[in-house]
């Protein structure tokens, strides 16, 4: 039995890898069932790959949850109770142009490793942009959804 119909917002859910486990936990949660998870990210095509799987592993287990899609991250946080922002500042082709401009220079990889061990200004670009956008979600929450948890 839910324990309430609530609307979870997904910011940057186009990554499959990150989504699928945050999908496979709110599908598991049975006190969710009879909620909305709407999700959204700035690239269409990974969009619809996480729409799908959602949809289908949803319905393989049998949760009872309503799964939305959108491009625009009003659209997601309008309304919800719970919004939870897994966005890649810049989305999944910025980070791989970071990635090639660094690896072009002799930084592979280790430069954005998981210790940030790498004298450089990297990470505090990065950080920005990242920053950046956190910033931005949690002023739309406040503008359209003031009572969500983010």
């Amino acid at each position: 039995m839910p324990l309430a119909k609530v609307k979870i917002g997904v910011i940057g859910a186009g990554s499959i890898a990150w989504s699928s486990t945050l999908i496979r936990d709110i599908s598991l949660t049975k006190g969710l069932w009879g909620s909305t998870v709407t999700l959204m990210d700035i690239n269409r095509e990974r969009l619809e790959i996480t729409y799908n799987f959602a949809r289908r592993y949803s319905s393989e287990i049998g949760a009872d949850l309503k799964f939305e899609k959108t491009l625009n991250m009003l659209d997601a946080i309008r309304d919800a109770d719970f919004v939870i922002n897994t966005a890649l500042a810049g989305g999944h082709n910025y980070y791989e142009k970071m990635r090639a401009i660094s690896e072009k220079h002799g930084y592979y990889r280790g430069i954005n490793s998981v210790e940030w061990n790498m004298v450089s200004d990297y990470h505090t670009i990065w950080g920005y942009y990242q920053f950046k956008l956190m910033r931005e979600v949690a002023e739309a929450v406040e503008d359209v959804s003031p009572t969500a948890y983010l």
